[in-house]
């Protein structure tokens, strides 16, 4: 890889030396950037600029390189080529890929323009409301603080400070310590040790990845599998090449690292089959804490923020047992210039307030959103982060009084439109959502994106034919695309839960299981494709085979719930629908929406819309 020398570029920026007075004299802490930090989609991103044009990058300390998306290369005209020497990248799911690189003429980030830089090139490198990932090439460096609750990123370079404590923020804090593993002279991943149930694994830290997830097999030695008592299933996720993963939370009696252990915690577990980590260490853990990754001493440095550290929306919050540092040493003062504090700018309320809403405390959000749009009363962002976070605060009616603002002082706001038209949905306005989804589509026909979440939304709302078109339109654009496994699943799906075109339904589950897998979801939609044809016991061992994939999937124990009932065996039936309701208690009423109720009889029957 080419490309201007990081350190040589931000030390550039040197804002303060300081020389505490409880160091060694000749000891110093050099701040030489600070990065204000957003959270979007659950993601830490910043602002940079490619080729001259503004774009957003996610902060993944988890990837050895720099990406750009496959859309944003084509977008910024980035002409991709094989890498040298034969380059491979591999992501969750140990699935491979010969890697693509290119070059952008100029790349403007942390106050430098680096010319000539090159990317890796990734169909979903940083997200969907990213153009790439900023990875170790930048952040490995130099000393890098993450200080994700409060919006910054900030850059230090330390000289002879031995082995004193770089968390100048610690004081009244426990702070832990614990040794990189197998660290190079400049970082390319950050990896380190802790136990889960006492089993000792190994954690990456991983910024971009929303979740934090343990591997199956590192659960296993814990003695917990995905029939375990407890378990719930957590739907799937999508590695490299489109494969999809069976993902589940799983209660584990202590997660340990550094000082820091929480008591009886529940877990994200999935097949990783990433080559020496057991876990990814994600944005939740992240946004609960302030870390410092310091490569001049091979250490990493956290504090506990408070609140949950997992991210988990069926567990409650885990608290974080702190037990005393054993070796106390002397502490790094802040660093002059430093920024950190209250709030003042509206930026900083809004930066403030990502954090906290990614963090779902939802009323601070909106506190601070309401602060930004009082400062900058102007700007359509701070009405669309206040609207989503009343959403989240389940208050519709004031989140779509924000969207309302946000387009009349934005009325190209591309995530506004579809916010508002998701809502409308919601209200049965189906002209004005389609009116919404439409010109927000036409305005960002490069984002790929939005055509999905509109069918999604057509799909929830019953208006299965809208949502077919969209989906249509997507594969026809996108044949080959990595994500066209998933699309094809939903279409799947759309078509089964209408009750119609079902030869065609089973023709998409079939062509979603041979591009992403036997995953307990396609399975589960092919099972009902094949129980609204009556064939119903062809349906049942699908059922069977969703399940095997995924023990605790409720959808799959209810449709074969009902297929055995149709088939008149009412003990197997009642017993496949009871433990269906035991792990989703709602479920009988969500069926009921699409004509699946345990009286009804389910093979060509249209469902209800609703």
């Amino acid at each position: 890889m080419t490309g201007k020398s990081v350190f040589l570029a931000v030390s550039a920026l040197a804002l303060a030396t300081v020389a505490s007075p409880v160091w060694a004299a000749d000891c110093k802490l050099e701040k030489v950037a600070e990065l204000p930090v957003r959270m979007q989609n659950g993601r830490p991103t910043v602002a940079a600029k490619i080729n001259g044009r503004d774009a957003t990058f996610a902060v993944a300390s988890g990837d050895f390189y720099s990406m750009v998306s496959t859309d944003a290369a084509a977008r910024f005209g980035m002409k991709p080529s094989l890498a040298p020497f034969g380059l491979r990248v591999s992501g969750i799911g140990g699935a491979d890929a010969e890697a693509k690189v290119a070059k952008a003429d100029s790349f403007e980030f942390l106050g430098n323009n680096f010319r000539n830089q090159e990317f890796l090139v990734g169909p979903r490198a940083g997200g969907p409301l990213a153009a790439g990932a900023i990875g170790q090439n930048f952040l490995g460096a130099l000393d890098v603080e993450y200080d994700l609750a409060n919006g910054v990123i900030r850059f230090f370079k330390t000289e002879k400070c031995g082995s004193a404590n770089l968390a100048y923020w610690s004081e009244g804090k426990t702070v832990s310590r614990i040794p990189i593993e197998n660290p190079t002279p400049a970082l390319s991943t950050v990896i380190a040790r802790a136990r889960v149930d006492g089993h000792s694994i190994r954690v990456k830290f991983s910024s971009a990845t929303t979740f934090s997830y343990l591997s199956t097999p590192a659960a296993a030695r814990a003695g917990i599998r995905p029939s375990s008592e407890g378990v719930l299933a957590a739907g799937l996720i999508y590695g490299l090449g489109g494969k999809g993963l069976e993902t589940s939370i799983s209660p584990f009696e202590s997660f340990a690292i550094g000082d820091e252990e929480i008591k009886n915690t529940r877990l994200r577990v999935t097949d990783l089959d990433m080559a020496n980590t057991d876990m990814l260490l994600g944005t939740d853990f992240f946004l609960s804490h302030r870390i410092l990754v310091s490569k001049s001493q091979r250490k990493i440095y956290f504090t506990y923020n408070g609140g949950p550290v997992f991210k988990l929306d069926q567990a409650g919050a885990q608290q974080v047992q702190a037990q005393p540092a054993p070796v106390t040493v002397a502490t790094a003062t802040p660093p002059a210039a430093s920024t950190e504090g209250a709030p003042t700018t509206a930026a900083d309320f809004s930066r403030q307030g990502s954090a906290l809403a990614a963090r779902r405390d939802f009323p601070a959000a909106i506190a601070d959103f309401t602060k930004a749009i009082e400062l900058e009363p102007n700007e359509a962002r701070h009405y669309h982060d206040r609207a989503l976070a009343h959403l989240g605060a389940r208050q519709p009616v004031l989140a779509m009084a924000d969207l309302d603002q946000a387009l009349k002082a934005q009325p190209d706001d591309v995530q506004s439109l579809m916010t508002r038209g998701e809502l409308l949905i919601q209200r049965h306005d189906l002209t004005r959502a389609q009116a919404d989804f439409d010109t927000a589509i036409k305005l960002a026909p490069e984002n790929h994106n939005l055509p999905l979440r509109a069918g999604s939304a057509y799909t929830r709302s019953g208006n299965f034919e809208q949502g077919i078109r969209e989906y249509d339109s997507w594969l026809a654009a996108h044949p080959k695309d990595v994500d066209a496994a998933q699309v094809l699943n939903a279409r799947c799906f759309t078509r089964a839960a209408w009750g119609k075109e079902l030869e065609t339904a089973l023709a998409d589950c079939d062509a979603a299981v041979k591009r992403g897998g036997k995953t307990s979801v396609v399975l589960d939609n092919r099972g009902l494709v094949l129980l609204r044809l009556g064939r119903v016991d062809e349906a049942i061992k699908q059922y069977d085979a969703a399940i095997r994939a995924q023990p605790k999937a409720a959808w799959a124990l209810y449709g074969r719930g009902l297929a055995k009932l149709q088939k008149g065996d009412k003990t197997g039936g009642d017993a496949d629908i009871q433990a269906a309701t035991a792990i989703a208690p709602n479920l009988p009423q969500e069926a009921k929406r699409y004509g699946l109720a345990a009286g009804d009889a389910p093979a060509a029957a249209a469902p209800t819309a609703g």
